[in-house]
């Protein structure tokens, strides 16, 4: 968790019009902002991210960091985070429809449950899709627990997205690209200043995607609008507003299922199990607000407040039961129908001092979280039967009654602090805390009855790093962080469990080489997952009753390489190694692991070289590979189990002018027959995509 990177000094800078006349000009803060932008360096790594509070390099936070940037996401046709978070090293993605819409990120043998928009704190999509990355800047992974900004949650990782920022320079963008299974999209990208000196700028994104699918029946179609002002109060206070609107209609797919005593299908990768009637549609809005405010000595004051509300339609015929000796299976029918409410603010100060000689940094803030989630739903039962082998997808469909409506608001604040100390030129001590408060509330909109309610008061979570410079682009460290998550368990008496607790030893090297251009990164840790609610056995205990007295543990390591090796040549390497293991438990699962949907090995690599001389002047190639060792999802005792894989990518692209290019993704080159996620016998099993090819031609003025 870093700290505020030191502001530029605002000074006069003339800008000529087009009449000739000059007019004085002040550094914003908000150009200060994109210092941090990776839009425009061409780079596939940056030297500073915002993920936690302020500004700061990746070499100077104390865990383990990945950075996609806007020239990744584009050089690989990357249009929605589940793409992108598969090129993330140490993400396993692990999606529950056929259009990949639904997903779940899992991060060192934990689900990810929070994701940040700037910094702001929000639920995991979970049961919604993500806004699409044509709106993002970058997208920023930092591995291991961050209760300190973020409260409550798993010991995975935080998922940071970083909004593209208005701009003053006049730029227009667009874009256009065809793919397999008739995929037709469409962007346009517009930003520069309104007024002549400069003090209000705007931006405005839009995007057009429609495509089939490698499944039969299975279809998508996106629309989004994205718009930001940017007004400079003073040269050092700059006001943000700005929306998000995206529409998504397209068919829901449940996976395929297995036969009951583990055993996969083996069927063509088109084949889905459904009705022709199944229906997905999505819509979200997003509007926020900030004030930036920089301090002369380089300090920072912000606050932001953002408000995301989702609401989706889910229309579904899934198989619901294993694949029988005739090769049939049960069709389950439903309608579900959530609609969730999300607003989330944080104001804090950076504030530099100088001490011992050295530049110190002290961080205090509050944030305030609140979700409404109401939902309704219409019985899930089985209605008819489908051959996996053969499907008829003209189902007759039921006529949908709700008989369950529930509302479940989940309301969290707290305040955080940190303190940056360098009492050596060589060394830095990280410490901080965070205290939280939580409560969740259930009702059943029916009845008016309140069917769950827990809290949690004044839960502390500390932080702790120290960093020592061995050279000055190359530095040790070690970290201890925390997180808690309440769990809806009670004890004989009645009374809630107390919360688990995630805490995590790091320790790691990483380098900056260079000049900033490339970031090295290798680190070791271990988590343990304490508190868990185990079933109480003892003499007279109720059979609800359960005890804190479970835990797991998560250990491994990561590595990763990312940047500009050498002149034209473009290189991420990633690799994560993760072993989970219940620790204290039931007898029947000490020793087990815990996690064995998430690979033990996950390898990454991804290459580009551009040519700038010669005949080859403007070309670009390159590909990639990820590779993933087996994993398997144990119902009883009987495994579902995938074998390892490995895909590979191919990219060509052709610089016709600086403002034309043009750019081929071949994806699944050697077309690989996989299964890229197993569950269970009754549904959510994925073959992974077969070969797929996409063209794409860009335009920038």
């Amino acid at each position: 968790m870093g700290m505020h990177a030191s502001a530029e000094e605002a000074a006069p800078n003339p800008k000529t019009t087009a009449n000739g006349a000059q007019v004085m000009r002040s550094i914003s803060v908000s150009e200060n902002a994109l210092d941090t932008s990776t839009e425009g360096t061409g780079s596939y790594t940056s030297p500073l991210v915002t993920v936690g509070k302020g500004t700061q390099s990746i070499r100077e936070t104390p865990q383990s960091v990945t950075v996609i940037t806007r020239q990744r996401l584009d050089d690989q046709n990357i249009t929605t985070l589940p793409e992108a978070l598969k090129q993330a090293t140490g993400v396993t993605v692990q999606r529950f429809d056929g259009a990949g819409n639904f997903n779940t990120y899992n991060v060192r043998g934990y689900t990810v449950d929070s994701i940040q928009l700037d910094g702001l704190n929000f639920g995991n999509a979970g049961n919604f899709t993500e806004f699409d990355t044509v709106i993002y800047d970058r997208v920023e992974i930092l591995r291991g627990p961050a209760g300190l900004f973020q409260g409550s949650g798993e010991p995975s990782a935080v998922i940071n997205l970083a909004r593209k920022r208005a701009q003053a320079d006049a730029k227009f963008k667009a874009a256009a690209r065809v793919g397999s299974w008739d995929a037709y999209r469409g962007e346009a990208d517009a930003t520069g200043s309104l007024t002549q000196d400069n003090r209000l700028r705007g931006r405005i994104v839009v995007a057009y995607d429609q495509r089939d699918s490698y499944l039969a029946v299975v279809n998508s179609e996106k629309k989004i609008a994205y718009g930001t002002l940017e007004f400079d109060l003073t040269p050092s206070t700059t006001v943000s507003v700005g929306a998000t609107w995206q529409d998504i209609d397209s068919v829901i797919d449940q996976g395929m299922p297995a036969y009951a005593n583990g055993k996969l299908l083996d069927v063509s990768r088109e084949t889905y199990i459904g009705a022709d009637w199944n229906q997905q549609d999505l819509e979200s809005k997003d509007m926020f607000a900030e004030v930036e405010h920089h301090l002369d000595n380089g300090g920072e004051l912000k606050m932001s407040v953002r408000k995301l509300d989702r609401y989706m339609l889910y229309k579904v015929a899934r198989a619901n039961g294993a694949v029988t000796p005739a090769g049939t299976t049960a069709i389950q029918t439903g309608l579900f129908s959530p609609d969730r409410d999300n607003v989330s603010a944080d104001a804090y100060a950076s504030l530099p001092f100088t001490l011992w000689g050295q530049e110190q940094n002290f961080i205090i803030g509050a944030d305030w979280r609140n979700q409404d989630e109401k939902s309704n739903t219409s019985p899930f039962v089985v209605t008819t039967t489908q051959n996996v082998f053969a499907p008829d997808h003209a189902l007759v469909q039921p006529n949908f009654i709700y008989t369950t409506r529930s509302e479940v608001e989940t309301e969290q604040y707290g305040a955080y602090t940190q303190l940056r100390v360098k009492p050596l030129s060589w060394m830095t001590i990280v410490g901080g805390g965070r205290v939280s408060w939580f409560e969740s509330t259930s009702h059943d909109l029916l009845t008016g009855a309140k069917t769950a309610d827990y809290d949690e008061s004044s839960e502390v979570t500390p932080y702790a790093a120290v960093i020592v410079d061995v050279l000055p682009q190359v530095s040790l460290y070690a970290s201890y962080a925390d997180v808690f998550q309440p769990q809806n368990a009670v004890d004989a008496a009645g009374n809630q469990l107390k919360p688990r607790t995630g805490g995590q030893v790091e320790v790691g090297i990483k380098a900056e080489l260079f000049d900033q251009a490339v970031n090295a990164q290798f680190a070791v840790f271990q988590i343990n997952d304490r508190d868990r609610a185990l079933s109480d056995t003892s003499p007279g205990a109720p059979v609800n009753a359960s005890v804190a007295a479970g835990e797991v543990e998560s250990k491994g390591f990561d590595t990763e390489i990312a940047g500009r090796l050498l002149p034209g040549w473009d290189l991420i390497v990633g690799y994560a190694y993760t072993d989970t293991e219940y620790v204290k438990s039931a007898a029947s699962q000490v020793g087990q692991v815990f996690s064995p949907t998430t690979p033990r090995h996950v390898g990454n690599v991804s290459t580009k070289y551009s040519f700038d001389s010669g005949l080859a002047k403007g070309l670009s190639v390159g590909g990639g590979v990820r590779a993933v060792s087996s994993f398997f999802n144990p119902v009883g005792t009987v495994r579902f189990a995938a074998p390892a894989y490995t895909v590979v990518s191919a990219q060509l692209g052709y610089q016709f002018s600086p403002s034309w290019e043009t750019n081929l993704t071949l994806n699944n080159v050697f077309d690989e027959k996989y299964y890229e996620k197993v569950s269970n016998a009754g549904r959510q099993n994925f073959y992974g995509e077969p070969t797929s090819i996409a063209l794409s031609i860009r335009a920038s003025f």
